[in-house]
């Protein structure tokens, strides 16, 4: 399987940043959504042979976010839409439903995964006619990567798989009937790999790549001649938040550890007082 990552590339961590990932890679139980993304590819990986292509974070015209991952194959275009929450949910046709944590009954959830998973493929089925390009139905699949989910579900109007059941659904995938031809897969992955990348229209899919579809050719930078005018440095007046490259939920951690720290400081003293 042909991985092509149109992630937009991330900010150099800071040394906040940095230790913050380690603590998150050192606490077994700590979600982390890089890593559930990486399982999700790696089963995928491990199950469909060369002939697939999966599309990540696929941007295309008229789409306020891009595609999560479109699995481009012989039995046709599925479109994946990964959610990495945890929680008791219930589906049934085009309704989606959670358990309350407070009252301990299901409500409507926002957003509905199964109708927000449905606008996926009409959006991508829309831009696809609009090219021209013939396919067959595409197919909804919600993945979600968390083992602690459960989902009690009655003729749900998209596929729902779980953290366990990726292996699965690539196997299905093999042993699916032939809805496209090598040259129709690919035809529809350089459709949707030149909407991804309007700039590099001339380029040959997966050319100049790894296996995870990254850049193996860096481009030749021009040093400038003595006689270039230089301009002027810009000075960075970013927040101090974008400088250091920390997310909302890391600013979270920061601060639950510093009240950590100091309850126990505080516990500290007030223990060797009282024992005085």
């Amino acid at each position: 399987m042909k991985l092509v990552d149109y992630s937009k590339p991330q900010k150099t961590p800071g040394f906040l940043q940095n230790l913050i990932e380690r603590l998150q890679s050192l606490i077994p139980f700590w979600p982390n959504e890089q890593k559930a993304h990486a399982r999700l590819v790696a089963q995928l990986q491990g199950g469909l042979d060369h002939r697939f292509f999966l599309l990540k974070n696929t941007p295309l015209p008229g789409l306020p976010e891009p595609v999560p991952y479109i699995l481009i194959g012989p039995p046709g275009l599925t479109v994946l839409n990964v959610n990495t929450r945890k929680g008791i949910y219930r589906a049934k046709d085009e309704s989606w439903w959670e358990m309350s944590k407070t009252l301990r009954q299901y409500q409507p959830s926002h957003p509905n995964l199964i109708k927000q998973t449905q606008g996926l493929v009409q959006r991508l089925t829309a831009y696809l006619d609009q090219q021209g390009r013939a396919h067959p139905p595409l197919q909804p699949v919600l993945v979600f990567t968390d083992p602690g989910v459960h989902v009690e579900s009655s003729r749900p109007a998209v596929r729902i798989v779980l953290a366990d059941g990726m292996r699965r659904l690539a196997s299905t995938l093999m042993q699916s009937g032939e809805a496209l031809q090598a040259a129709e897969v690919r035809l529809i992955a350089d459709t949707l790999d030149r909407a991804a990348r309007p700039g590099e229209a001339g380029k040959v899919l997966g050319e100049g790549e790894d296996y995870f579809g990254k850049d193996l050719i860096q481009p030749v930078v021009k040093k400038a001649e003595p006689s270039e005018i230089r301009p002027m440095p810009q000075l960075n007046l970013q927040p101090v938040e974008e400088k250091m490259g920390l997310s909302r939920k890391q600013w979270i951690v920061i601060a639950l550890m510093a009240t950590a720290a100091v309850l126990v400081l505080g516990f500290a003293i007030f223990y060797v007082l009282s024992t005085m």
